[in-house]
């Protein structure tokens, strides 16, 4: 059983007393992908990570890692297969130290020879080589990439990011999301987001939870189809949004007293139907 892909999730269930967390989630994902795990809080998002990772086990279900199942292996077992793990805190963190003598350190404890080479390489591979200052005067964004170079260190064959743009601005998360698609050569990447748009920029592939089930997987552009003939804009002569329970609003645009907005589900009264998006079909999908 199992698959040659890089991660295969088979029934993978998560129960906390009378909760269960996740249900049932299978999923794919094949060598060379970057792949998007999208939802709301809450979702169930970072219970399967830490499933994979192996903080916890699963209720019920199967995880295999390259046709291998590891489902009862330990956490430290898993990392030597390759798989690391950047959690969305991660604590304390050597921001003082140059980021060259961060990786540096990192190499010299794991006894990886040809440290000082290994961590320049790192660094130019996520868009710090040459920075010579201490990490405290980062940028938000340059403290994440340095964050994924300390767990690129080992060399893993899968990558896993929980909500890694969390807290960056709109210019930092682009840049951010920039190096992560430049990892693909390198190592195969899952990250986890509430951002439809971060996982539109960069996925090969789609994995929508809520509330800890699957509701759709596949490319972005498959998954942006299942909202089609479902999305609408419509002209309000308004100042003010309308009640929350009229419209599900995807995006919101203001004129002189008017409001244009985009909606999906049900077609309000003057709307005109427009090709939908990937935050389209999100909100669809995750509608209660």
């Amino acid at each position: 059983m199992g698959t040659d892909g890089t991660l295969f999730l088979e029934g993978l269930v998560k129960t906390f007393g009378r909760k269960d967390a996740v249900r049932g989630v299978t999923f794919t994902m094949e060598s060379g992908e970057v792949v998007g795990l999208l939802g709301p809080n809450g979702a169930g998002k970072t219970t399967v990570f830490y499933m994979v990772v192996g903080f916890i086990r699963p209720t019920a279900g199967r995880i295999w890692l390259g046709g291998k199942d590891i489902s009862g292996l330990p956490m430290y077992k898993r990392a030597r297969l390759g798989i690391s793990y950047l959690p969305q805190e991660i604590g304390a963190f050597p921001f003082w130290q140059r980021p060259s003598e961060t990786l540096s350190g990192t190499f010299i404890l794991k006894g990886i020879a040809g440290h000082e080479e290994r961590a320049n390489e790192l660094l130019e591979a996520v868009g710090l080589g040459g920075e010579d200052r201490p990490a405290d005067q980062y940028s938000g964004g340059m403290k994440q990439k340095l964050r994924i170079t300390q767990a690129l260190s080992h060399a893993p064959r899968l990558l896993i990011l929980d909500e890694p743009t969390t807290g960056l601005d709109v210019r930092e998360r682009l840049r951010l999301l920039r190096v992560i698609e430049r990892l693909r050569d390198r190592v195969d990447v899952i990250l986890s987001t509430h951002h439809p748009e971060d996982v539109a920029a960069i996925c090969d592939a789609i994995l929508i939870l809520h509330r800890g089930r699957v509701v759709a997987s596949g490319s972005p552009g498959a998954v942006t189809a299942t909202a089609g003939g479902r999305v609408y804009e419509v002209t309000l002569r308004s100042a003010s949004l309308p009640a929350e329970s009229e419209y599900e609003i995807s995006a919101v645009g203001r004129g002189d007293g008017t409001l244009r907005l985009r909606v999906v589900g049900d077609a309000p009264a003057g709307a005109r139907p427009v090709e939908p998006r990937l935050e389209d079909a999100y909100l669809l999908l995750t509608r209660d």
